[in-house]
């Protein structure tokens, strides 16, 4: 489906209005910071261990191979050149350690996301947020592992066929350009992709652009995805059925997700938008979903409705 920009900019304005409510809210901010203290404990945790068993042994290292080679007059070069790539390295990790310590939490500790999605739906819509609360959790191991499997075999084996076409002899330069332009089209359209794939194609120093461009539609989906885990777990969401639920909001979301996608790719600061943005979620669940029904056992619930279907 292509994005309808009328849904991105209210998806975006949504956001705002979120935020602003959530930053307000005491209650909410205290759910937020309970999760925000744990991340930070885990960061400096992480640094202390990495910093003692990395990076201060490095160091060690590299005085050694420097007096060494003094010592035995011989050139330290490439043992330096070594040690500094290295260094540089672990540094490149722990750049990226705070989001990689969120991320082990929502895995990890799925009930702390879930308490702060719960406590902004409590202020924003607490008859929704009570009912849907006794729908009892389900998480669909199995199905989740299967589609997991099923994508990534499907994403390798596009890669794969992609590498050997961009091997042929005077066509193999167009794979590239034309497998974007296809999968690009379905969030732009075809005017709009053409455009772009055009200007790679002329421009070459464009198309860090173009890929990067391509990539964030891509991993915005997925954030989606893991902020509206709390929701997906009581409402019993088969992964199938939350691609489908995507697909019926995917330019609100889109829109959404946008006004948070390049704070939280913040290193330091990325944990407290992502945090942020779980408490955001709720705000679109209780506006544009119907209310689930009171739950009674064996009790159904249409997670897509037809007015969604048909947007």
């Amino acid at each position: 489906m292509v994005l309808n920009t009328g849904d991105v900019a209210q998806g975006m304005s949504l956001a705002y209005e979120a935020t602003e409510f959530a930053l307000r809210n005491k209650r909410v901010q205290a759910r937020a910071y309970r999760v925000l203290k744990l991340t930070v404990a885990g960061m400096i945790a992480a640094n202390v261990v990495i910093h003692a068993l990395v990076l201060f042994p490095l160091f060690i290292l590299r005085a050694a191979n420097y007096g060494t080679s003094v010592l035995f007059r011989y050139d330290s070069a490439q043992s330096t050149l070594a040690l500094l790539s290295t260094r540089d390295a672990v540094n490149h990790f722990m750049s990226n350690l705070p989001l990689l310590c969120l991320d082990i939490i929502v895995h990890v500790r799925p009930s702390l996301f879930e308490d702060i999605f719960f406590g902004m739906l409590d202020e924003v819509d607490p008859e929704y947020s009570r009912v849907l609360s006794k729908w009892p959790k389900r998480k669909f191991h199995w199905a989740r592992i299967q589609f997991t499997a099923q994508r990534l075999f499907k994403r390798y084996m596009m890669t794969l066929v992609a590498s050997y076409l961009g091997r042929l002899p005077y066509v193999g330069w167009l794979v590239v350009p034309i497998g974007a332009f296809t999968m690009m089209a379905r969030f732009v359209g075809y005017p709009v992709s053409v455009a772009i794939i055009s200007l790679s194609v002329v421009a070459p120093g464009s198309k860090r652009t173009t890929l990067f461009m391509f990539k964030s539609l891509l991993a915005m989906s997925d954030f989606s995805r893991d902020l509206l885990k709390p929701f997906f777990s009581h409402v019993g969401a088969k992964p199938k059925q939350q691609v489908e639920f995507y697909r019926a909001y995917e330019s609100l979301l889109i829109g959404f997700i946008l006004a948070f996608y390049f704070f939280v790719q913040l290193s330091w600061v990325g944990p407290a938008f992502f945090i942020l943005a779980q408490a955001a979620i709720a705000l679109f669940i209780a506006k544009h979903t119907a209310r689930p029904p009171a739950y009674t056992p064996g009790a159904e619930w249409v997670l897509v409705s037809k007015e969604a279907k048909t947007k």
